[in-house]
């Protein structure tokens, strides 16, 4: 059976339940304790979960809040596009030069910004997220690492009914949606390893 260490936002752990279920007659999921909300999480979880575990996969699941505005009014966000890149690229290469793990990247999903009820203070639009995940598809498909493009999995599906009561989070619908989508890639990627 093989084993995969998932890192993720909020979104990640609400979908991971069903993927675990849906994966366990192949695999044992297990979903890293702390969510990995930037990039920058994702760069300590590579050495705090990833390594000691050395899984066959490890998953990570970027989340939108690196492309969150910080002010109001202004685009500078939370983690600038140049230190998304950056810490994408360490830590894809952490998993693969210090262990024997698949890293697969997974692209952040959009936001329905229908949902959301202030606009000035949600900070999120889609434009930026494509921005980031062109990004990272960019990085991890320079060092050979798969790619999940949850986001272009949730664009393809978009209906009037988003799944998302408050334009981020999704609900069990679109949670059920998410988890069949990454187990039929996660199926394949290990599969291969």
């Amino acid at each position: 059976m093989k084993r995969i260490v998932m890192m993720g936002d909020e979104v990640c752990a609400d979908y991971c339940p069903v993927l675990a279920a849906l994966l366990k007659e192949e695999a044992e999921l297990w979903l890293a304790p702390k969510f990995a909300g930037t990039s920058v999480d994702h760069l300590v979880g590579a050495r705090e979960w990833v390594l000691p575990r050395q899984p066959q996969v490890a998953v990570f699941a970027s989340g939108a809040l690196d492309t969150r505005k910080i002010c109001f009014g202004e685009n500078e966000r939370l983690v600038p596009l140049t230190a998304f890149a950056r810490n994408v690229r360490c830590t894809l290469k952490i998993v693969l030069e210090q262990s024997t793990s698949t890293p697969v990247w997974v692209t952040m999903p959009p936001v329905d910004v229908r949902r959301v009820k202030r606009e000035e203070e949600f900070g999120y639009d889609n434009e930026t997220i494509s921005l980031y995940n062109e990004e990272g598809k960019a990085v991890a498909r320079m060092l050979g690492v798969p790619v999940v493009d949850l986001y272009g999995i949730v664009k393809a599906a978009s209906r009037a009914d988003s799944c998302r009561p408050d334009g981020v989070h999704f609900d069990e619908c679109g949670s059920d949606f998410i988890a069949n989508a990454m187990a039929k890639h996660l199926r394949g990627i290990c599969a291969k390893t």
